[in-house]
């Protein structure tokens, strides 16, 4: 049986297994050994918090996850040159020494992730009295979602594409302890059966306790921070998210609706689509309005991503005006033109030296608002489809276009790529659907651009 080797136990030895627990401190003065961490409420809250600290190395503005990689993977990114580390990631030439050095590393941070909600999950289920009652099953509910979430994004990385699933195949593994043996490798089934388990009980949980929910009684220390963390809502989203992925529709669009409709004690919504009044307020990411899920982000590599003068990350004029419509309040999400290209402007004035229009919120959005009515879109039927479309339109400020059964796959597709451009989401969409041709691309793609090989130092001897 293939497991795990060198990554994961290395993650384990230096996260979960080790005398000192530094991993899960946040500022290196603060070490404390892992036995008196766990000794009071606080220590359970920095062992929380140290969890999303670690999502910034793949998360942040410029990580692998966001504007990195898996945009270029989606062939986002101009290149003109056929040749560098960038061109092999539009290539999906995955074994080019920095490509596979990159995603080596990413594998390793979301192990890394993974134990650490593993560990704190152990000390949750063995305290005694340390937690109240809702501080336990409010910090459990998180840690199963977020666990959850990492291990969907590996599946959707180095995993099958959805209609093309090798049951037999033993994928990768689900973590579900810290240990230094090595984790058995699930196939597909097992695999979404446990994330969906997880999700399932980080969804019941959190209904009952999670602040963010209209008419719970408790009350977290995390105040108005639940937007970056895995709430209830941010749950409701992902469950959405899965089911999707999975085919069934059904349950997406019924998860999709239960956040679209969500409402406040004095029953106004809980989320609304972003407008162009969101943007005069400089929340270029629509924190305030559509933000379920994301990383609170503190400081970041902001040369990269900043001040639209970067080619790593930059698309010709021509292509982002034949893209998004003059009316498109989206289009205004890029820098003015640098040559003949232009730059994302999502996160620019995240930028540490951005003193005129700062962001109202540092975060990076993993889960929004649009995405569930997009999803809606996509799952329901002809009429209420058209409904949440037209909604959606308008917010961005364009005029309703009909969706049909002909039209609406492409339609949604290319909504997608807008709407979620410098947000590392469209790779997986075009490995959902199978996509045979990337917008911009000039190859064909097919099952070896869309799943990801295992990290060269993470091959097992031992053939599956």
């Amino acid at each position: 049986m293939k497991k795990i080797r060198n990554l994961l136990v290395l993650s384990c030895v230096l996260l979960g297994l080790s005398g000192c627990s530094d991993w899960l401190t946040i500022q290196p003065e603060t070490q404390i050994t892992e036995e008196d961490m766990f000794k009071t409420q606080g220590g359970f809250y920095d062992a929380l918090t140290g969890c999303y600290v670690l999502m910034r190395n793949n998360y942040s503005p410029d990580g692998v996850m966001v504007l990195g990689a898996t945009e270029y993977m989606a062939n986002l990114w101009y290149t003109n040159v056929q040749s560098g580390t960038s061109y092999e990631y539009v290539i999906h030439n995955y074994r080019a020494d920095l490509v596979d050095k990159t995603l080596s590393q990413l594998f390793l941070n979301q192990y890394e992730i993974i134990a650490n909600t593993n560990n704190l999950l152990e000390h949750i289920d063995a305290q005694d009295n340390v937690l109240s009652s809702g501080e336990r099953d409010l910090y459990k509910g998180e840690v199963l979602g977020l666990r959850a979430f990492i291990h969907f994004d590996l599946i959707r990385l180095w995993g099958p594409m959805p209609t093309q699933v090798n049951e037999n195949y033993l994928y990768l593994p689900y973590a579900l302890t810290v240990q230094l043996e090595n984790h058995p490798y699930s196939n597909y089934r097992n695999y979404m059966t446990q994330l969906c388990a997880d999700l399932d009980s980080a969804e019941l949980l959190l209904q009952r306790v999670d602040p963010a929910v209209a008419g719970n009684a408790y009350q977290s220390t995390y105040g108005s921070y639940r937007k970056n963390r895995m709430n209830y809502y941010a749950v409701l989203g992902l469950q959405a998210r899965v089911h999707l992925w999975l085919g069934e529709r059904e349950e997406a669009l019924r998860y999709a609706r239960l956040v679209r409709d969500a409402v406040n004690e004095s029953g106004s919504k809980v989320f609304s689509l972003g407008t162009q009044s969101d943007l005069n307020r400089y929340d270029r990411v629509l924190y305030s309005s559509e933000q379920l899920f994301g990383v609170s982000l503190e400081e970041f590599a902001d040369n990269l991503v900043a001040d639209g003068n970067t080619p790593s990350f930059s698309q010709t004029t021509a292509r982002l005006t034949d893209l998004f419509p003059s009316r498109d309040i989206r289009s205004q999400l890029w820098y003015a033109a640098r040559g003949d290209n232009r730059s994302p402007n999502k996160y620019g004035n995240m930028a540490s030296y951005d003193t005129e229009t700062p962001a109202p919120n540092f975060s990076v959005p993993l889960i929004r608002l649009s995405e569930m009515y997009l999803i809606i879109a996509e799952c329901a039927d002809l009429t209420e489809a058209n409904t949440a479309y037209t909604e959606f339109l308008a917010a961005r400020g364009l005029e309703t276009t009909e969706l049909t059964e002909a039209n609406r796959e492409g339609i949604l597709q290319l909504e997608y790529l807008k709407e979620f451009y410098g947000e590392g989401q469209m790779f997986y969409v075009y490995k959902r659907l199978g996509t045979v041709t990337m917008r911009w691309s000039e190859r064909a793609n097919g099952v070896d651009d869309y799943v990801l090989p295992l990290p060269s130092r993470e091959l097992s001897t031992t053939e599956n």
